[in-house]
This record gives structure tokens, C-alpha cells and sequence, in this order.
């Protein structure tokens, strides 16, 4: 493995914002061919209003069902993703900023008492709210009048930008399901180093021994430890990782074997039955749609 953060490559190259303006805003679509979201973590906070559709998010190793009005909350390094059933779409509102945009860098009262505990993952803020939250509307305001300042990019926008970002971490701060972490969890950091290796060795044979090997635990403590906190079993995941990179080599123009054999699988009729299993098509009528299919914004 390379050396620094064990989680390095599944941190996100996309850069959201510039330096003197860490903020953007995303206008997503998610449909078939689409899989959905592969998981990745930006330090960046991420705040997600579901337009249309159903997915099911997976934040920091837990799954939430979301629909349409739902918000959803990431908070700076937690690892999350997003799949959704072969027939479903989502169409999604986003906003990403650094919390340096707020003055997290400065030692104010403000970063010692909130900002820092929010990055570091010792204050947790609720990770999807739905309507029947009595918060609901006053985030949905906050989030409408967003939206209707960074499209208009009148005089001194940025400023009015700032301050709804402060009401809205406020908000959050001050939700019935913000909580303390009191330990931390070191479960998470042990499956960042899980799906890195996943994520930086899938074109290669990896085996549940080399990863209890990672791990330094037994292989049927790696298998039941992995469906535990993932949901999925590790042979699963791993198909998936590898037909969703070899679905991305396709949109790219790559041949179907070409893909095939890039992304681990060494047996194309197995690669062709687990794709048309996931994607409901043959990877030759994948490679014929993708060409009217919308683009995936990455978030």
C-alpha cells in the first residue's frame, strides 16, 4: 500500500469551490444506467436537498432510505455513497463548503466550540431530515434562499451566502439528534483502511485472507466484521466496485473485454452475467444508452 492516509484514495479529487470561495452548488442526476454513488469522503461539509426520486445513502457506514424533500447531511471526512434499484432515479440539489469559509481556521470561541468538534467527528448532526421534522421548515427556508442568492450573484451575494451558512450550522447544532461523540470510533478508521485496499487493488485478486491479513484478524472474523458495519458481504462489494469502474471505463469508449479485464474479471461470460445482475442490461446495450444518458455530477 502507498504510504500517508490509509483512506487517501477515496477522498474525492473533485475541488469544490476555489480558496478565497470554498462553496459550490451541484445539480445532480442519477438514472439507470447509473448505479449510483461509489463511496468516497472531501473534507468539505455536504448539504443535500432529494428533489426526485429514492436512493438509499450510506453515511459513515449506516444506510438511510432517502425520498423526495428529504435533506441530507455530511459532515468534513465521513465516508458516504449512494446506490439506488436498477428501475429508480434521483435527482438531487447540493451545496458543498469548507467550514474555512465560515472561519474555522481562526482560534475564536466559535472553532473551539463548534467548527473543530464538527470536523474532527466528535459533534454529529443528523444525517437525513425529512419533512415531519419540526425543523424542517425553517431548513428548507434557509436552503430555498441559498439557492435563490448564489443564482442571482447580486452585489455582495457572498456575504448574504455566509451569513445563511452560519444559521444553518447553527441549526443543526441545535437539533434534538445533534449529539457528542464520547469515544472515538475506530471502527470507521479500520474500514477506511478496508476500502481503500479495495478501491486501489480491485483490477488485482484480492482474497478475504489478504484482507484479514490487513486487518490482523481471522478470515471469519474479516467476513462477519465486514457484513456487520457494511450491510453487504465482502465478495459482493467487491463485484459491485468492479462492475461500477468497469461501467465507467465504458462510458469512457473502452471495449467491453478491455473493461472487463481492467476491472478484475478475468472470465467474461461471469462479467457479463454479474453486469446485466446489476445493471439490468448487457454491457453492450449499457455501452449503446450511456450515449443519451445525463452525466453524473460527483458530489
Amino acid at each position: 500500500m502507498e504510504k500517508g492516509r490509509p483512506e487517501e484514495k477515496l477522498k474525492e479529487k473533485v475541488r469544490h469551490g476555489d480558496t478565497f470561495f470554498p462553496f459550490q452548488h451541484y445539480l445532480a442526476d442519477f438514472c439507470p444506467p447509473s448505479a449510483g454513488l461509489p463511496l468516497h469522503w472531501h473534507p468539505e461539509m455536504e448539504f443535500t436537498k432529494i428533489l426526485e426520486g429514492t436512493a438509499v445513502y450510506s453515511i459513515d457506514f449506516q444506510e438511510y432510505p432517502v425520498q423526495a424533500g428529504d435533506y441530507v447531511c455530511v459532515q468534513p471526512g465521513l465516508l458516504h455513497g449512494a446506490r439506488m434499484a436498477p428501475s429508480a432515479f434521483l435527482h438531487s440539489d447540493t451545496f458543498v463548503f469548507h467550514l474555512n469559509f465560515l472561519g474555522s481556521s481562526s482560534a475564536d470561541i466559535c472553532t473551539l466550540k463548534y467548527f473543530s468538534p464538527v470536523m474532527e467527528g466528535n459533534l454529529r448532526f443528523p444525517q437525513v431530515i425529512s419533512r415531519n421534522d419540526p425543523l424542517y421548515p425553517k431548513l428548507d427556508g434557509l436552503f430555498q434562499a441559498l439557492s435563490s442568492c448564489y443564482q442571482r450573484k447580486e452585489d455582495g451575494y457572498e456575504l448574504e451566502i455566509k451569513a445563511l451558512l452560519f444559521t444553518l450550522v447553527r441549526l443543526l447544532l441545535n437539533h434534538p439528534r445533534t449529539f457528542h461523540v464520547k469515544e472515538k470510533d475506530l471502527h470507521s478508521e479500520r474500514l477506511k483502511l478496508i476500502f481503500d485496499y479495495i478501491h486501489g487493488h480491485y483490477a488485482e485478486e484480492i482474497s478475504v485472507e489478504d484482507m484479514a491479513r490487513l486487518c490482523s484478524i481471522t478470515p471469519s472474523h474479516f467476513m462477519h466484521y465486514f457484513k456487520e458495519k457494511s450491510g453487504t458481504t465482502f465478495s459482493r462489494y467487491l463485484t459491485w466496485y468492479r462492475l461500477s469502474q468497469s461501467a465507467l471505463l465504458l462510458r469512457q469508449g473502452a471495449e467491453i473485454a478491455e473493461a472487463a479485464y481492467a476491472c478484475g474479471f478475468n472470465n467474461l461470460p461471469y462479467f457479463y452475467r454479474r453486469f446485466r445482475e446489476v445493471y439490468q442490461m448487457t454491457p453492450r446495450e449499457f455501452c449503446k444508452s450511456v450515449s443519451s444518458a445525463p452525466e453524473t455530477v460527483p458530489l
